[in-house]
């Protein structure tokens, strides 16, 4: 037998360690132009987001906060918006496996076997989002997989959403 030592009838056979998934089981992998839409769409979710959070805190809390960060230095306006990219990104994909650019675009993020993304490894796509330069490794990559640091770092990709079988046909009853 392959992998085993018939001299030895309690040593353990040997495993293959490499698992192969194929492409079909991983969807196909979505195109930078549909990408480029995906970030512009949740770029605006994100300012969408730092406006509401904006505008309850001035509503129901004081101004106070606002009146800070209107004269803050410009780390703490960078920090602000990393906070929101980690907690839009990690939440959205966390949960749902989308955001709402990709939801718009028909995309889904999934894991190297095809699975929806876990919190750690959205979490940790988030983290490598605020990489400086990130954005542009995406347009470096190969055209026929796309994949930027975000993508190749959490070991993730983004496919298009499997569209579902079309419903049997409804008898009429006459």
């Amino acid at each position: 037998m392959e992998g085993h030592d018939t001299q030895d009838p309690y040593r353990a056979p040997i495993a293959a360690t490499e698992v192969v998934i194929s492409p079909e089981a991983l969807g196909e992998p979505a195109a930078k132009v549909r990408r480029f839409f995906n970030w512009l769409i949740d770029k605006m979710m994100i300012w969408g987001l730092a406006m509401l959070v904006g505008i309850l805190n001035a509503t129901f809390v004081d101004d106070t906060w606002m009146a800070w960060l209107m004269t803050a230095p410009w780390w703490a306006d960078y920090v602000f918006g990393c906070v929101l990219v980690l907690i839009y990104y990690t939440l959205m994909e966390g949960l749902f496996g989308v955001t709402v650019g990709k939801l718009i675009t028909g995309t889904r993020v999934v894991d190297e076997h095809g699975q929806r993304v876990a919190f750690p490894r959205s979490l940790l796509r988030s983290l490598c989002r605020l990489i400086p330069f990130e954005i542009f490794s995406l347009l470096v990559s190969d055209d026929a997989n796309p994949r930027g640091w975000h993508d190749s770092l959490p070991r993730t990709r983004v496919v298009m959403r499997r569209s579902r079988p079309p419903l049997p046909p409804v008898a009429v009853a006459e």
